[in-house]
């Protein structure tokens, strides 16, 4: 189960968590310092044709003037969505314990989950989703749809998320009277791509059954929750359509935790997201999984490091990589970081 003992809040709500089960869907919104983004966020879940919902707005810790801008929309959405205040903590603490701490006061049967500068596309997302929760043979555990990704307002083509996992399952499996099929971890594992926050639903008993998020990683936690839910579902629900429009951060600014951290702790935290999945992972798929990506964060990791001459760091990194899944040109690479090491030290000793 969540950790229930989180920080003093101020002009926080219902502070003891519910115990009813008379909403249908939780929709978590975790936000900090963006209020002029969130406002599109909270009325794209508010337009939603399913009527059985509650909004749940976590302020991570929002300061300055952005703070009176919170107050403001918390009394204009006085009856349509909950705010929580978090305390101020300089770098925030976390999309995954904002999220756990909306989920810890969430009534819903399902809990869902929004980014603040994403929103909904389609009205009828939630009206869908329990339309296929309903009419399924046996409790559904998750439910996951597919986002379209935008940078800067244009949109990226490629795929992104799991926009393949429909071509992999036609003609092999069946739609429900809803167009959405039963999917196994398996049919997941072939997917380029994983689920999206902002398009998964989850049964919330089994959110806190298996923790939660995990709040140390500030990275890449979204891959971490949806590896250990699809390990732990029973029955899976996939739709294709496209319910969200997603904002990639852009790169060159630090405004939101993705760009805040620099690229080699992105890598840590992916490597630990992976370590995870091999150790503890149910499926042998997961497992696969974790342990086919960690080669690549590993190599990421190496290039990375050699990129700022740092060859006796980088050639461990390589090593692990090439320990981890062999190639012959990644041997190749890793011999040529090993002989820069050796010629990096060979040249601190002359000069000693």
């Amino acid at each position: 189960m969540i950790d229930r003992g989180f920080p003093l809040l101020t002009g926080s709500r219902s502070i003891e968590a519910p115990c009813d089960m008379s909403v249908d869907f939780s929709v978590i919104i975790p936000s900090r310092d963006r209020p002029a983004l969130l406002i599109d966020a909270v009325n794209s879940v508010l337009r939603q044709t399913h009527a059985s919902k509650e909004v749940i707005i976590v302020d991570d810790g929002t300061s300055g003037n952005n703070a009176a801008v919170y107050a403001k929309l918390e009394e204009e959405l006085s009856g349509q969505a909950v705010f929580h205040h978090l305390v101020h903590r300089p770098r925030g603490h976390g999309q995954s314990y904002s999220i756990n701490f909306g989920v810890s006061k969430a009534a819903g049967a399902y809990v869902c989950f929004l980014d603040d500068d994403d929103y909904w596309t389609d009205d009828d997302h939630l009206a869908r989703a329990h339309s296929v929760i309903q009419g399924a043979r046996g409790a559904v555990d998750a439910y996951f749809t597919n986002q379209h990704a935008f940078i800067n307002s244009k949109r990226i083509e490629d795929q992104v998320w799991i926009e393949d996992l429909a071509g992999i399952l036609d003609g092999r499996v069946e739609t429900d009277a809803h167009g959405a099929y039963d999917v196994t971890v398996r049919d997941l594992m072939r997917s380029s791509g994983f689920c999206h926050l902002n398009t998964s639903i989850v049964r919330r008993d089994l959110f806190e059954a298996i923790g939660g998020m995990d709040e140390g990683i500030r990275w890449e936690c979204d891959r971490d929750f949806n590896l250990r839910l699809i390990d732990h579902a029973g029955r899976i629900k996939y739709h294709p359509a496209v319910v969200s429009r997603h904002h990639v951060p852009d790169p060159t600014k630090t405004a939101n935790m993705t760009t805040a951290i620099d690229m080699l702790q992105k890598r840590l935290f992916q490597v630990a997201v992976l370590d995870k999945a091999i150790l503890y992972a149910k499926h042998e798929e997961i497992r696969r999984h974790g342990k086919r990506h960690k080669v690549y964060a590993l190599k990421k990791i190496a290039v990375l490091l050699h990129g700022t001459s740092n060859y006796s760091r980088a050639s461990y990194y390589a090593r692990e990589a090439l320990l981890t899944g062999f190639s012959i040109k990644w041997a190749l690479f890793t011999s040529y970081l090993l002989v820069h090491r050796l010629f990096s030290s060979y040249r601190s000793w002359k000069i000693t």
